[in-house]
This record gives structure tokens, sequence and C-alpha cells, in this order.
């Protein structure tokens, strides 16, 4: 018997599909703060003041997601788990309106008839709620601004669809919902700015798909395609400074990292197809490599040729599934330079195009047959296959952001040469006291270039903490030979001569790191000047050993003026001002002042002893 899913409970297969959906994420739930979450979190202005973000006068860049970010704050506070659910319920909704859109699209728009809609429609759904690539959308809470402007995206979009359709509404509720529609649109922009793209989807989804008696005339839609030319030029004569903001974009256009752009189009494509892999922070040249771009180009060719003379008249779904990824991956993948060329999050709304357009090849090879008196059994399990395949890449996936650690781990290992990632990487193993597991990173960037001071200090820093103080001695000091005029290298390298008890030089290194931190107006970590009183006073013990009393004078001075409290450098002081000076005057401040320093009493009493020696007639 053939089933048919026009009978099938929609709501049922919402809850199985929003189950399915959380069950994968679920291993992500706790995972704590990666990257720029803390940015956005403690870094974000009235992040406490709920009301700051409700007020609309102080409506500022990307508002919905700072007002997302206050509302967790305000439920949990710094518990990532409610930032994490959020997350996951915006993913599940966008999957709601992706199965409405694509249904209404294939039932209204086609004439493949209910059956055919439902079946791509839930296809559609499961490849773009399963999907791995979305991980990084939805697991990374600082990917929250894609996922964010993905749903008010597709409820835009869904909006306005209903309001088109001519059975479904009246003139007056049509109006309405596309005010909705235009809100909601407003809404995905704040969100972030990549939904820009959205009236020029909603004019290519009209050509595509909006003919026929149910579909309200074109000039009744007008209005609404009028309303963003409109809105947009008044956004432009309002904005302050928007000349020079407009001139300060032109001169960012670099016309050769749009070339690269496009050849790493294959990259995104590939992903969807193999999502193996995935990498938090990918390493991709800037140059262009011509022949690869060659290719590239010859794939967007024959792709514009497919989608504007074959698939146009044949069938317009395809048209608009091939041209909906390029235009929606534009704003992250173009002329404007970025910190990273590619971000698995920015494929958040472009995969609906890519999973609704395999949907359909699906449907077509596997579902559909000419006599239509069955469906073959092996469409099924492909699709099964494929889903079962998703979901368990999502929960290994998840286990990667288990720890700041084992995110960078696997980001190095698959962008071994990208300096950033193993400075970061090693930077959290030194934060959470994993010296042995900071060394391999750091000597793979020092392969990569040998002059890294900063990379040759932690590795010193590594070395010292793990006992390993010759290693330490010789990264310190390659810092300082590739930048002497860097304070913590000196400071670094005084602490390594004091744990060997090489005070002398530990007075000399902690001498040239002050200097240094008083011409560059830093201040330094607050141990320093601690740690200087103490390597001062020892390495003047030291000097009166070697019988050289002049120069321990001077470190136990040095030793008294860092640190007053220094009841030790003070006796010290006190008793070679006797020995060597006869300074009967100088002793008695010193030992005076000492005494106040709470002794104990046996000091008190060795004290008080060359105190009364000193004072005798």
């Amino acid at each position: 018997m053939k089933p048919h899913f026009s009978r099938l409970n929609i709501l049922s297969i919402f809850v199985c599909l929003a189950g399915i959906i959380f069950l994968i994420y679920a291993n992500g739930l706790n995972t704590p703060f990666q990257s720029d979450d803390e940015r956005h979190i403690y870094g974000t202005y009235y992040i406490d003041n709920l009301s700051h973000y409700t007020n609309l006068s102080h409506l500022a860049y990307r508002h919905i997601n700072l007002l997302s970010f206050a509302l967790n704050y305000h439920w949990g506070q710094e518990n990532p788990f409610g930032y994490h659910l959020f997350n996951i319920i915006i993913h599940i909704g966008s999957t709601f309106l992706v199965f409405f859109i694509t249904r209404l699209t294939l039932a209204k728009g086609t004439s493949w008839g209910e059956d055919a809609a439902l079946n791509i429609a839930l296809t559609t759904t499961l490849l773009f709620g399963l999907h791995p690539i979305q991980t990084e959308t939805v697991t990374y809470i600082s990917g929250r601004p894609g996922g964010l402007a993905g749903f008010f995206y597709f409820l835009s979009l869904l909006l306005f669809i209903l309001a088109s359709l001519k059975d479904f509404t009246g003139k007056f509720l049509s109006f309405i919902i596309y005010l909705c529609s235009l809100i909601s649109f407003f809404l995905a922009v704040l969100s972030k700015e990549i939904a820009i793209t959205l009236p020029v989807m909603i004019f290519i989804y009209d050509l595509c798909f909006m003919q026929g008696q149910q579909w309200s005339p074109f000039r009744s839609r007008l209005k609404i395609y009028l309303t963003f030319p409109a809105l947009a030029g008044a956004a432009f004569f309002l904005s302050p400074n928007v000349f020079t903001a407009i001139e300060s974009l032109f001169q960012k256009i670099n016309f050769t990292l749009g070339l690269v752009q496009l050849d790493l189009l294959k990259h995104p494509l590939k992903l969807f197809l193999f999502p193996i892999n995935l990498n938090f922070e990918y390493d991709f040249l800037t140059q262009v490599s011509w022949g690869s771009l060659l290719a590239s180009i010859a794939i967007v060719l024959t792709c514009v040729f497919l989608a504007c003379k074959k698939f146009y008249i044949k069938s317009s779904i395809l048209t608009f599934c091939i041209l909906w990824f390029p235009l929606t991956i534009a704003p992250t993948n173009s002329f404007m330079p970025r910190t990273h060329l590619f971000s698995e999050r920015n494929m958040y709304i472009p995969s609906f195009g890519l999973c609704l357009f395999f949907a359909v090849v699906l449907y077509l090879v596997g579902f559909k047959d000419k006599q239509e008196k069955h469906r073959p059994l092996w469409g099924a399990l492909v699709l099964i296959l494929i889903c079962t395949t998703f979901s368990a890449l999502v929960v290994k996936r998840n286990q990667v952001y288990a720890s700041p650690s084992t995110l960078w781990a696997d980001t190095f290992k698959k962008s071994p040469y990208k300096l950033s990632v193993g400075k970061t990487l090693s930077i959290h193993y030194l934060m959470a006291e994993d010296y042995a597991n900071a060394i391999p990173p750091l000597q793979a960037l020092l392969k990569i270039n040998p002059n890294l001071y900063d990379v040759h200090q932690n590795l010193g820093i590594a070395h010292k903490s793990l006992g390993q103080y010759t290693e330490a001695e010789k990264n310190f000091k390659e810092a300082i030979r590739i930048k002497p005029t860097d304070p913590d290298s000196h400071f670094n390298l005084a602490s390594l001569y004091g744990n060997l008890r090489k005070f002398i030089q530990a007075s000399q290194q902690f001498d040239r790191a002050d200097a240094l931190y008083r011409i560059q107006g830093n201040s330094p970590a607050q141990q320093f000047y601690a740690d200087k009183a103490r390597a001062h006073n020892q390495a003047g013990i030291q000097l009166i050993q070697s019988q050289q009393f002049e120069p321990a004078l001077i470190q136990f001075e040095k030793a008294v003026k860092q640190n007053p409290k220094s009841l030790e450098a003070r006796f010290n002081l006190a008793k070679l001002l006797l020995e060597l000076k006869d300074n009967t005057q100088q002793a008695s401040i010193h030992l005076k002042a000492a005494l106040k320093l709470n002794p104990t009493a046996q000091q008190a009493q060795v004290l008080t002893s060359l105190l009364q020696q000193v004072e005798q007639p």
C-alpha cells in the first residue's frame, strides 16, 4: 500500500524532528565559552541591563543579537547552558520554517502536487536540520548571529509567500502579513547584515514560482518591492557620516580577494557533499591560483547556463536552488576583506538552496517512478543512511567543543601552518597549566618561523614549569635576541635565574625589565617588584660571599628601595653599613624600620641587640 505523506500528522513530524535535533546537539549544551564567546558576554556593553536593548532609541549594529545575549545573561548569568539551549531552539525554529517554505513552494509554485511537495519538504528539512556544517552556528555560541539572522530571514520569506497567495488571505490580512514580513526582514538585518540579500531572493522567488491563478497579481507585490529601495534610501540619507562610510567601503574593495573568494566557492560545496574534516578556522592562500580559478569559473558558468537555459524552462525550482547559494553567500565571500576567508557559520542561510536542490534530485531519482505505483525502497534507505551519518557526525563534531584546548587542538591539526591557531592552542594549554601538551605546538610554530619571540617566550615558560631550566634559558635568551626591548622576556629570564639561584644575573635582568617597563609606560605583573627586591637581596648575599662588598651594598640598597617592608633586606643593609662604612646613623634608621615590620621574637632579639650596639656612646 502506498504511503501518503499528506495523511501524516505534521505536528508529530515536528515533534520527532525537534527531538532528533535536540538529541544530536545535547552533548554540546554544557560546553564552555569558546574563542569570541567571552567577548560577546563580557565585552558587550549593558549586557546586564535588559532595558537598554528593549529601548528602540538605543538601536545599534546587530542589535537583535545583542538583545538575545542580554536575555541569556538575564536568565542564566554566565552559565553556558542557556546560551547553547537558545541556539538549538533557534535552529529548530529555522528548520520548521524551511519545511513550510519548501512545502508551499512545491505545492503552489509547481505542478508537482501535494505528495511530492511533502516528500521534498521533509527531505529538505532533514538535510538542513541535521547537516554537520550547521554545528558551528548552533554549538558555537558566537555563531548565533548567523542562526538568528537565518530564522528571521526564513520567516520573512515564508510570510511573503503566504501574503502573496490569493486563496490564503484577504487584502487587509495580506497587508498585515506583508508588513510582518518586512519587520522580520529588519530583525534579520539587525541580527547579522548578511540578511541584506533577502529582497533579491524574494524577487527571484517571484520570477520562478509566483505565476498562475492562485497567486496575487504582480502589481499587488510591486509596492513591497518598491518599499525596499525606499527604506534603503531613507537609511542612506538619515545615517550620520554616510558618505564617509561609503568612501571607506569602496577603499576596502579588493578585486584580487574577490577572485580568491570565487575560487573558494568549491570548498563549501565540497563540505556540503562530504562534511568531513570540518574546521573551526581554515587556512587558505590569499593568492590567486589561476588553474583552480579557471576551473571554478567554468563550474559557475555551467551552473548559470543550466539555471537560465535548461532548468528554468523545465523546472524553475532547480533554477531557484542554483541561484540561492551564490547570492546568499556573497555578503561574506566577496571583494571585502575578512578576518577569515571562509567560516562554516556563514553557510547557514546558503545551505538551504543546496538542501532543496539535493532533495529535489533525490526525489526525482529515488522516490518518483513513472507509474506512480510505488516509491523505490532504496530511495528511503539512502535518505535514512544520510540522516544517520549526519547525526553521528554532528555528535562527534560537538565533542570537539568540549574545551578550548580540544577545539584548538583539532583546528591546529587541520590548519598546522596557521600561526594564529598554534599560538591560541598553546596559550590555552598554558592557561590550563598543561605544559607538556603546550610544547609540541610551540615547537611546530618555530619550525614555520624561528623568529617568533612570543613563541620562544611561551616555550620558555612551559619548559621552566616542567623543571627543564636549560631549555627554558635558551628560549628566554632567544626571545631577548629577537626583541631586546620586550620587558616580559627579561622578567621571565630573571625569574628563571632566581629559580637557579643565580641571583646576580637575576638582579641584572630585573633592572633591565624595570627600565623597559618604565620607558614603554607599561605596568608589570603584580609580583614583579616583590621578586625584584628578593633578587637584589639574594644577589647582595652572594656578593658578600665572594668578598664583593661595595656591589653587595648597592644590591641591598636596591632591595630596600624596591620593597621598604623587606625585613631581611633592612637587616642586611644595616649590618653591611656598619661593617663596611661604619655608618651608625643609617644603620640605626634601617634597624628601627625593621623592628616595625612585625619580626618574630628571635628576629626582634637580634635586631634589638644590634641596635643597642649601634647606639652605645
